[in-house]
């Protein structure tokens, strides 16, 4: 029998907990997958045709640098689709009001450049247009503006700590690369004789290709707000073609060469991965909170320094086929700087993420803490009313016995009473050493005497599982309430227990050592000094480390609410924290459990 289905007349729809969809929801989803297999369809279409010009420069003379009506033709079109999709993302209402602006701004840029080339059009076909003295420089510049305000319009997160430096090293090896390469291609033969007016429109040129790395460098370093991820790394992969591209056509002029196979194959390069970045905007949604661009292992290192220095060394390369070339040794000269530059980087920022590391495991220490010496005053007062009002049931239950006379029945309720208010009693003792009460004892001992004191209790608690007891018999000399030793004992041995299958191997060990630091992640650090140290390892299940950082906290157990005690290890913490210990738990889910507790050694009085 179907789901339920009621009609209004003119579509059906089913019950909303399960059936068949409706014929309307069907059509709407129907109809955004075919929009989607469209759209997807299209890119893949696209993106062939680019990949063919990128291609064709290597063929047959052709691009925007020949001035053929064909490659011109092509540059209006390849600039044009990425133009009209970067200008639908500036208008969805769900981006932050700054990056729709930056977009709008970027639209504004590609829309003159593609004007330029509709112009170039025009007169490679014979078209007569109006020639106005240096509007090809101006605006050339005012496209390169757009472009470098669209950049820093982006809104981005705040400086993070140690960033600024990192900030000025990265852009120092960008823009000193960018400057080594025009330097290079200066000194070439092609340069020697140009025109004054040439070298200063390619000078404002090269200045703003270093103003997008800096403003590049500021988006990699700080990272965007809500960033659409591959958006921005699209958008960034065009700036470092734009800047490669400029240095190859340079070195084309210097090189008094008619190849331009290079930056004409570039170009196309260029706009295929504004092409991708348009579709991003467009598309992706944008996260509701800050997502850093690189992986958390890779997130120190900025790529852009990267390349530079791989664009510095294919100069070099390239200049070592002329063994008479200038540039020669200061490529060399700037290559070393810029490597150690990139090597001090890499150290600085290893150094500043290990400092940050250690900071917040410090926190997270201190929070911890915090959080347990809270848990256990709760403990202690909580054991206090028990106490009280167990003592109460205790002496009623007493009463009650006395009384019963021969009421069997009575006597065995009363008895029953007294027997659960005595578990409670003990109950509200380990909640007094988990909140750090010290037992009172007339008698102390050494712990390697309170250990074995308690090794036939021990073994029969056991039961099947192997024993094994390393004891040294030199060790063990701190001086300790042998109540305080045996519920150490006793609670670490209880979950080696729990942990361990019948028939496995557990361990007691009792030896000595001398700490000489505090912070080496302890569960709880003793301070530096001599230690008496009591180990319980056991093969068992092991703790899992999302667990082992709870471990310590009263009532916290991985078992069912029927089956965990949840006061082993804070019993444990409460003890040796009232002692003034340490206590370190080393635990692997294949391997097992290592908790080992460490009562500090008095040193005698010399008198």
């Amino acid at each position: 029998m179907g789901s339920p289905r009621y009609s209004d007349g003119h579509k059906e729809c089913t019950d909303a907990f399960g059936g068949t969809p409706t014929p309307g929801y069907m059509n709407l989803s129907t109809t955004k997958h075919r929009r989607s297999m469209r759209e997807q369809r299209w890119l893949v279409l696209a993106t062939a045709v680019l990949l063919v010009l990128v291609l064709l420069p290597w063929l047959v003379p052709f691009g925007p640098l020949q001035g053929d009506a064909g490659g011109t033709m092509a540059a209006v079109l390849v600039m044009g689709v990425p133009a009209v999709l970067l200008a639908g993302a500036a208008r969805r209402g769900d981006l932050d009001i700054r990056l729709r602006q930056a977009l709008a701004l970027l639209v504004g840029s590609i829309g003159l450049a593609v004007l330029g080339n509709l112009v170039r059009l025009l007169t490679s076909l014979g078209v007569p247009t109006p020639q106005v003295p240096g509007i090809s420089v101006v605006s050339n510049v005012i496209i390169w503006a757009l472009g470098i305000a669209a950049l820093l319009r982006i809104p981005l997160v705040r400086l993070g700590r140690g960033a600024a430096w990192q900030f000025g090293t990265d852009t120092a090896i960008a823009v000193g690369g960018l400057a080594l390469a025009i330097f290079a291609v200066w000194t070439l033969p092609g340069f020697a004789h140009a025109p004054r007016a040439a070298r200063l429109q390619l000078l404002a040129f090269n200045a703003m290709a270093a103003a997008n790395l800096v403003a590049l460098n500021l988006i990699l370093v700080r990272g965007p707000r809500r960033a659409l991820r591959r958006a921005v790394w699209c958008l960034a992969a065009t700036i470092i073609i734009e800047t490669t591209y400029l240095v190859a056509m340079q070195y084309a002029l210097g090189r008094q060469s008619a190849d331009f196979r290079v930056p004409n194959s570039l170009f196309f390069v260029d706009y295929l991965a504004f092409l991708f970045a348009g579709v991003f905007f467009l598309r992706d949604p944008q996260p509701n909170s800050d997502i850093p661009l690189l992986p958390e292992q890779v997130r120190a290192f900025n790529p852009l320094p990267m390349a530079a220095i791989v664009g510095v060394s294919a100069l070099l390369v390239l200049s070592t086929r002329h063994p008479s070339d200038p540039a020669l040794f200061p490529l060399a000269v700037g290559l070393g700087a810029m490597a150690l530059l990139l090597l001090a980087r890499v150290v600085g920022a290893t150094t500043v993420i290990l400092r940050f590391a250690r900071e917040e495991a410090a926190t997270l220490q201190r929070q911890q803490t915090e959080r347990l010496q809270l848990m256990r005053r709760l403990a202690g007062g909580i054991a206090h009313v028990i106490n009280n009002l167990m003592g109460v049931v205790l002496m009623n239950s007493e009463l009650v016995v006395d009384v019963a006379g021969s009421n069997e029945e009575l006597r065995t309720s009363g008895q029953e009473i007294g027997e659960s208010a005595r578990l409670a009693s003990g109950l509200a003792s380990r909640l007094l050493l988990a909140s750090g009460h010290r037992p009172f004892d007339a008698e102390h001992s050494s712990l390697r005497e309170a250990v074995r004191a308690q090794r036939e209790l021990v073994g029969q608690a056991a039961g099947s599982r192997e024993m094994a007891w390393e004891v040294d018999e030199m060790g063990g000399q701190a001086i300790v309430a042998p109540s305080s030793a045996a519920a150490v004992l006793r609670e670490l041995v209880s979950n080696a227990i729990e942990a361990s299958p019948e028939g496995g191997r557990i361990t007691i060990r009792v030896h000595d050592d001398t700490r000489a630091a505090t912070h080496d992640g302890m569960t709880l650090a003793p301070p530096p000094g001599r230690y008496s140290v009591l180990e319980v390892e056991d093969a068992g299940c092991g703790i899992a480390p999302d667990s082992l950082a709870r471990a310590c906290e009263p009532f916290f157990t991985t078992h069912d609410l029927s089956e965990g005690r949840g006061l082993g290890l804070s019993v444990v913490y409460g003890v040796m924290a009232s002692s003034g210990g340490g206590l370190q738990i080393e635990s692997n889910t294949s391997t097992g459990t290592r908790v080992s507790a460490y009562f500090p050694v008095s040193l005698p009085d010399v008198r």
